[in-house]
């Protein structure tokens, strides 16, 4: 059976496919295995008007169908995802368009940051966005939106000046600070439980110039080195710049490394300064650093790590205030013994260092991204082969994020929240680890704009009473 249109519903413009067309299991395919479900449905609007043909075809079956949304589909869990629904798959709704003084760009709800990068590299501006360039600018946004230009922007939400959402009983609404603003505190963080946001329109930024991004290598036992040259950098950092620590075995043997990832903006520091620490405290094995002229090239710095890897993903992660040597040592202990077996040596530990005041100068109630306080996250992101191995792999890599919040409060004695988009699981994190202490106003934004809980999937909302 050939892709379908109106003959299922009736007045959509764009495709619906079923388990029987050609193109569903392209359109199913995820980043990971373990997000690949068997909707009954998958609908690609076209335009923004077939999305309520949509929903209304889903929710007048008599068991109402359930209904995921999906974006860039990079996340391991299937929140964007259905067994026997509907997937709404915004990958047609993709437009990148800015306002005739650049100040502003809209957003389609489908657009990755690679879309989002390739415009606004034309037009000599940047947006706060992700930092690779196949993450979905709308899931990515919604969660929060961290960004290597965070440091200076803060987060992709706060830079979020208006959307356009279509909500659970099919009308469209545009929503800022004054037009539905509670709607707009919601989806500034609140994931997908408000409505399917079609268009987002972000404020732009001046192109920084040329930027330092690559890596510096290091042997497995200058840890203490390494963390060293980071707390030295930090005595200095300028927002302008960010660096982030990974851990991962490197081809050919797949011996234990330690990378340090720069991004630098040349024309605020200069990258021989920022770097020092980098090249004095600790001696890199290698170095393997370039200038670029384009967002376009920072989101595809990470290409090398997201080629040839195993099919299967698994992610979680942690907040913290900073960074404690005791607990990176420890988690790159574990690290170690856990890629020991080569079935799980393509595992990855990064611990991402953006300068923390920005973020945490707005309001925590300013938006429903809950995370305001002084911080850094990590992640911890496996990758493997075998379904046999889900659960092992979700058990290890939730006790490594585990370990680190567990530090956070023993030596804050102050939990921080954790964005559902670095969360592993509805499982392992609830809607209170995620939303903290927005979590109460967010429940009586459901009960307004979605008291059925037509949106269910992933960090699911209770309305309020």
């Amino acid at each position: 059976m050939a892709a379908l249109q109106g003959s299922i519903i009736p007045g959509f413009h764009g495709t619906v496919l079923t388990p029987s067309s050609p193109q569903y299991a392209s359109a199913n395919q995820r980043f990971s295995q373990t997000a690949v479900l068997k909707p009954a449905y998958i609908a690609q609007p076209a335009v923004d008007s077939d999305i309520p043909l949509a929903l209304q075809f889903a929710l007048k079956h008599h068991d109402p169908l359930e209904i995921a949304v999906k974006g860039g589909g990079v996340n391991p869990y299937p929140a964007a995802n259905t067994n026997g629904g509907l997937v709404v798959d915004m990958s047609q709704l993709k437009s990148v368009k800015f306002s005739a003084d650049k100040k502003t760009v809209t957003v389609g709800g489908g657009a990755l940051w690679g879309d989002v990068y390739a415009e606004a590299d034309k037009q000599g501006v940047v947006v706060v966005g992700g930092s690779v360039f196949l993450v979905g600018a709308g899931g990515s946004t919604l969660a929060g939106g961290y960004s290597p230009l965070s440091g200076q922007y803060g987060m992709a939400v706060d830079n979020m000046v208006r959307a356009s959402v279509v909500l659970a009983d099919g009308r469209s609404v545009t929503t800022d600070a004054t037009h539905e603003p509670d709607l707009f505190f919601a989806i500034r963080g609140g994931v997908n439980q408000f409505g399917i946001v079609t268009e987002m329109v972000f404020q732009t930024h001046p192109f920084p110039g040329p930027i330092t991004v690559g890596s510096l290598g290091y042997l497995g036992t200058d840890l203490p080195k390494v963390l060293q040259a980071l707390h030295n950098h930090f005595a200095h950092q300028d927002p302008s710049s960010k660096m982030i620590l990974m851990f991962a075995r490197s081809p050919p043997d797949f011996s234990p490394t330690i990378l340090i990832l720069p991004y630098i903006e040349n024309k605020k520091t200069n990258p021989d300064t920022v770097l020092a620490p980098f090249r004095q405290t600790a001696t890199p094995i290698f170095e393997a650093l370039s200038v670029v002229n384009n967002f376009t090239a920072v989101a595809h710095a990470a290409d090398s790590a997201l080629t040839g890897q195993p099919p299967r993903a698994n992610i979680d992660g942690a907040l913290y205030s900073d960074l404690w040597d005791d607990v990176a040592t420890d988690v790159y202990q574990k690290w170690v013994e856990f890629t020991g077996q080569s079935k799980f040596q393509s595992t990855i530990v990064m611990w991402e260092f953006s300068h923390r005041d920005k973020i945490a100068s707005v309001p925590v109630g300013a938006t429903a991204f809950a995370a305001r306080s002084p911080h850094f996250y990590m992640t911890v992101t496996a990758r493997y082969s075998d379904a046999s191995d889900d659960s092992q792999v979700a058990q290890w890599t939730s006790q490594i994020a585990k370990s680190v919040k567990q530090a956070q409060i023993q030596k804050t004695g102050k939990p921080l929240p954790i964005p559902a988009s670095l969360a592993q699981s509805p499982q392992t994190e609830s809607v209170q680890d995620v939303f903290g202490p927005n979590l109460p106003r967010l429940r009586t934004v459901k009960k307004t704009y979605d008291a059925r809980k037509v949106w269910n999937r992933g960090w699911v909302i209770d309305p309020a009473l």
